[in-house]
């Protein structure tokens, strides 16, 4: 059973297990909150070392959302002048790692669907995160990973490279590798 949640993670999570990314967003449905614990534990004691980061985000009816982070990352990019202004405008105040975390966490539990900030945390670029918000998710020039509504090579580039960290992965996971050996330390 752990092979089949491994394998979840790293089809969902890839890029960020290979250092190309901030973190990823998924969705697990499981009816056994502890089994669920038991699952995170396993991950963060696999992945800590790292620097990558397991934790439930929020429950919405049965299902269970995994934010998985590179605290480093996160942390750098919640540095930025323009990010804090722009988290700012909902309800973020303190930029520290799990401050951010606890108030993200929290909108993600009331919001019906996901908090427009979400991209922020996904390490989308924050003009097409704030367009996006304009635009009420409309008028992009290409989609992928997320909608673009600015750079669009180096997006498309971008999508490239997360598409083959998956390929990757996933190959080297079916031939027995272990998670903590596909995971890059930061």
């Amino acid at each position: 059973m752990a092979r089949m949640f491994d394998s979840c993670l790293v089809r969902q999570c890839a890029p960020t297990l290979a250092g190309v990314k901030v973190g990823n967003l998924f969705c697990l449905e499981i009816a056994d909150g502890v089994l669920l614990c038991e699952i995170i534990a396993r991950w963060n004691r696999s992945l800590n070392p790292k620097g990558v980061f397991a934790r439930v985000i929020a429950e919405k009816r049965g299902r269970y959302y995994i934010y998985v982070y590179r605290g480093c990352d996160l942390e750098k990019l919640s540095l930025s002048c323009d990010i804090q202004n722009f988290l700012k405008g909902f309800g973020y105040s303190a930029f520290d790692l799990e401050s951010l975390l606890r108030v993200f966490q929290n909108r993600m539990k009331k919001s019906v669907c996901f908090p427009h900030e979400v991209g922020i945390f996904l390490g989308y670029p924050l003009d097409d995160v704030r367009d996006f918000i304009a635009y009420g998710g409309r008028n992009y020039k290409q989609i992928g990973c997320w909608k673009v509504y600015n750079d669009v090579q180096n997006s498309m580039h971008i999508f490239e490279v997360f598409k083959k960290c998956k390929e990757v992965l996933w190959n080297q996971f079916e031939q027995g590798i272990s998670l903590d050996r596909l995971t890059v330390a930061s």
